[in-house]
């Protein structure tokens, strides 16, 4: 570790991280398991038969990441793992769609049963971060009327490799990578568990100044990196981190599922042109295996700086987010 984060690092040894007003309620789903990091083999086991990566926030890293602030219960009916969720960011309970195999008619039984579960709770049944290939296995249950609905804030960017890796080699973004490698002759390396307090640092450094804590409305991003940093090994993370005289300056981070790169965390020095550019081009060449196919750069939060960002990197499929509702018919 370089000299001068290390000095920052013992300043700053204590690191206060934002905790929502609204705590998580003690009781409901009491018959639900709490989600652990020894969940995920079973996780894991029942993702197996899904053939199409999820959307983001049903990772298994991104309910690890942020169980501290959507706090997720689970419970097996038959042959599907299913997840209750209690977002203190927005005071709500919700469901995400049943995991494991879309045919036949356990999925159907697994999504009335978790009807039934919220029912007794007193509690509305929704079906939030459905993938839109899920859609028409809840449209097949009988005696049901399916309400679909998605907000476009939410929705996910995905890039086929090839369209992203181009996307990153051309105009502003080849220029910029040009310049910043000429003015700072940069170096970086693949991040391992003892990168822990750089990258907690260069979040602490550069992302939390520019905002203050409520503003990370989904999460305290210092807890995010922390918890995934802590368990690196044992949730199959991967990323970068990219230096210049001493000095780290960025990383990203990634996970993955079926053909499918997500890109949990990406944090880097505002202000310091072309430094994205590299980061994004070292995180291609290093992190992203040939068999994946895509690469998901998940939602821009109504932003329209991101939303500008985000939809000038390549070409570009929008995978929306869908909230499904149930009615009897």
């Amino acid at each position: 570790m370089c000299e001068s984060v290390s000095e920052e690092i013992q300043e700053t040894s204590k690191f206060t991280f934002y905790k929502p007003e609204f705590e998580p309620q003690a009781s409901g789903f009491e018959n639900f398991e709490p989600l652990t990091l020894e969940t995920k083999a079973l996780y894991d086991h029942y993702v197996g038969f899904i053939h199409e990566a999820v959307t983001s926030p049903i990772y298994f890293q991104s309910l690890y990441a942020w169980n501290f602030v959507s706090i997720n219960r689970y419970k097996i009916f038959g042959d599907h793992m299913c997840i209750v969720v209690n977002d203190t960011t927005v005071k709500e309970t919700f469901a995400y769609p049943p995991l494991g195999e879309l045919g036949g008619k356990s999925f159907a039984s697994a999504v009335l049963a978790m009807m039934g579960e919220f029912e007794r709770e007193g509690l509305p049944c929704a079906f939030h971060e459905v993938p839109g290939f899920m859609l028409p296995h809840f449209s097949a249950i009988q005696g049901y009327r399916s309400e679909v609905s998605h907000d476009r804030n939410w929705s996910e960017y995905v890039y086929t490799r090839d369209d992203y890796a181009e996307g990153i080699q051309q105009g502003k973004f080849r220029w910029g990578k040009r310049d910043f490698i000429r003015k700072f002759n940069p170096s970086s390396h693949e991040m391992t568990s003892s990168d822990k307090d750089v990258v907690r640092s260069i979040t602490q450094n550069f992302f939390c100044p520019e905002r203050n804590c409520p503003s990370c409305f989904c999460g305290c991003e210092l807890e995010v990196v922390s918890r995934i940093m802590e368990n690196w090994n044992e949730l199959n993370m991967k990323g970068v981190v990219v230096e210049s005289e001493g000095e780290a300056l960025a990383f990203g981070i990634v996970c993955f599922q079926k053909d499918t790169a997500f890109c949990i965390s990406k944090k880097l020095r505002r202000r310091t042109r072309g430094l994205d550019s590299y980061l994004s081009s070292v995180m291609m060449e290093s992190l992203f295996d040939a068999k994946y196919k895509y690469m998901n750069y998940s939602d821009d939060l109504g932003n329209d700086g991101l939303r500008e960002y985000k939809s000038s990197l390549a070409k570009h499929t929008l995978m929306h987010r869908y909230v499904v509702r149930l009615h009897k018919i």
